[in-house]
């Protein structure tokens, strides 16, 4: 190269370069660098969204099958009882203290159907407790229409049994909200004052199928009937015929145990009360009865499960 070109020049491809750079070009890469190359960045991958939707779907429809599925493997109603049914009177109050919480929850435990009598207090409250007999076994001065909400969980329940806890009592509203699904109750309505608020909770907690109102009184038994829940006719059965008690909305009865056989044979599912003992329902069953009424229910069917 000339002193010239050394001086005051660049090679031909430093001056490419400087043009292409001034120019706004890429310029080209120095094979002396040494670098390599950049790769090519990949294409991104498309996003298909119709396809997880689908498959979205498809998971919520699996788990919706099968929570249906266990719920109502856990969901206990009257069509699924196992014959001969037996339930516990007033959460059978020969064992228990009557109507308490401490009865319902160890008749569900047990394997028996919780039967309690239901009252309203002076408040309106629907509570588990037999009017006749509740204000003696909380020593109370005047009656259930006395207590309100709060003054009535707040009594003792007395044992039946010698040096036995007392009771806890609960509500109507308290006993579905711990219990609806797991057993099938059977609440005893004397009145329609009673009903109304009843039938409304049972409506509620969506159990119609899981409950069997027992009454004598009729207008009780048709507002049972129209909620679409069993109905069990507990009055004089020599005073009605079967066909008569089914129009009224009646599905059930319950008949002494030294009649009920005769019974087996009408449209009524017959229910014995005043069993003596597991022989005797057995008998009864193999008759064809339903069920049985007792306020000691061990003491004509063994438990399910057994106490630790």
């Amino acid at each position: 190269m000339s002193k010239k070109n050394r001086r005051y020049g660049r090679s031909e491809r430093e001056q490419s370069t400087r043009a292409q750079t001034g120019s706004g070009q890429p310029a080209e890469e120095s094979f002396e660098t040494g670098r390599d190359p950049v790769p090519e960045r990949p294409a991104p991958k498309k996003f298909n969204a119709p396809l997880w939707a689908g498959i979205i779907v498809v998971i919520a429809v699996v788990a919706v099958v099968g929570f249906n599925m266990f719920s109502s493997k856990d969901h206990l109603t009257v069509d699924s009882l196992n014959k001969p049914v037996v339930a516990a009177l007033d959460g059978g109050s020969e064992v228990y203290p009557a109507n308490s919480k401490f009865a319902f929850t160890e008749n569900a435990k047990f394997g028996y159907l919780p039967a309690p009598t239901l009252s309203e207090l002076g408040d309106g409250t629907i509570v588990a407790a037999d009017p006749k007999a509740a204000p003696k076994a909380m020593e109370l001065k005047d009656d259930l229409a006395s207590l309100d909400r709060g003054s009535f969980l707040g009594q003792d329940i007395k044992p039946p049994r010698k040096n036995t806890a007392p009771g806890e009592p609960i509500t109507w509203d308290q006993m579905v909200d711990e219990m609806a699904g797991a057993t099938v109750l059977m609440p005893l309505i004397e009145s329609p004052e009673v009903a109304t608020p009843v039938l409304k909770k049972i409506a509620e907690a969506d159990i119609a199928d899981s409950t069997i109102v027992r009454t004598d009184d009729a207008e009780v038994a048709n507002a049972a009937s129209d909620a679409e829940v069993a109905v069990m006719f507990t009055g004089d059965p020599t005073a009605s015929a079967s066909e008569s008690l089914s129009s009224s909305g009646y599905t059930m009865i319950a008949v002494d145990a030294a009649t009920a056989a005769k019974w087996t044979g009408s449209n009524l599912k017959v229910w014995a009360t005043g069993v003596k003992d597991e022989k005797q329902l057995k008998e009864l069953a193999d008759a064809g009865i339903y069920g049985a009424l007792s306020t000691n229910p061990y003491s004509i069917q063994p438990s399910e499960v057994k106490s630790n």
